[in-house]
């Protein structure tokens, strides 16, 4: 159970980072060199701000979808888990 529940707390903040890092993505889309991360980014043209935000956007589906991926299992995890505990007494009350 250590890893299930290590893996739904590792999920939900994959989760919530994957969303923000989209976020940023389609901030720095909108207002390109005005941006919060054009302060701290080299992002001093409109073909870096959109590289940038195409980069950005891009990273946080793929932390959404690892985030979405580990939920899942550690859901399948849970529910095994259970199951198990479910059959464990039946199976030595049948002993």
């Amino acid at each position: 159970m250590f890893f299930t529940r290590v893996g739904r707390i590792v999920a939900w903040i994959g989760a919530v980072v994957g969303f923000l890092i989209v976020i940023q993505g389609y901030e720095v889309q909108i207002n390109q060199t005005a941006s919060v991360a054009a302060n701290i980014l080299p992002i001093d043209t409109a073909q870096k701000a959109s590289a940038q935000a195409k980069a950005f956007i891009s990273q946080g589906y793929v932390v959404l979808f690892c985030a979405l991926v580990l939920g899942i299992l550690t859901e399948i995890s849970r529910s095994v888990a259970r199951r198990s505990e479910d059959l464990l007494p039946e199976a030595k009350e049948s002993q």
